[in-house]
């Protein structure tokens, strides 16, 4: 499922929160709204779901990842503040930065240099969310 060029006019999540135990703290979720589900908006009517999830993986346990899936309405009640919206996205970034050798990080680039980072951070089955400004 392609994002590039849509345009993206809203983020919203689920039950969230700033801070993860101690236990858990560390550069995974550093600086990231910690949360549950995420919904991307868009201006053609569509709304996606992000989620973590589990992937199988062949021989080992399974392998901490994300889940996306369209849907047909928003279902989360907050608001995430991207200063910059409405904005199409420059592209989609999908990485394994918890080397899972499975996808756990998106990376959503606007045209105007922003970033949304939504990753599976620890504790496992959470996702993290930050918005990092353009310098354009």
């Amino acid at each position: 499922m392609s994002l590039d060029r849509k345009c993206l006019v809203e983020v919203r999540v689920g039950k969230s929160h700033d801070k993860v135990h101690p236990a858990w703290q560390d550069d995974t979720n550093d600086g990231f709204l910690i949360c549950y589900d995420v919904n991307l908006v868009f201006d053609d009517q569509s709304i996606l779901l992000v989620q973590p999830c589990e992937v199988e993986t062949t021989g080992r346990y399974p392998g901490l990842g994300l889940s996306l899936e369209k849907i047909e309405a928003v279902n989360l009640p907050s608001l995430f503040k991207v200063s910059c919206l409405p904005m199409r996205v420059e592209e989609v970034v999908q990485t394994d930065c918890l080397g899972e050798d499975v996808i756990n990080q998106y990376i959503i680039a606007l045209e105007n240099g922003s970033k949304i980072v939504i990753r599976h951070v620890f504790p496992p089955m959470t996702m993290g969310i930050k918005f990092e400004q353009g310098n354009a």
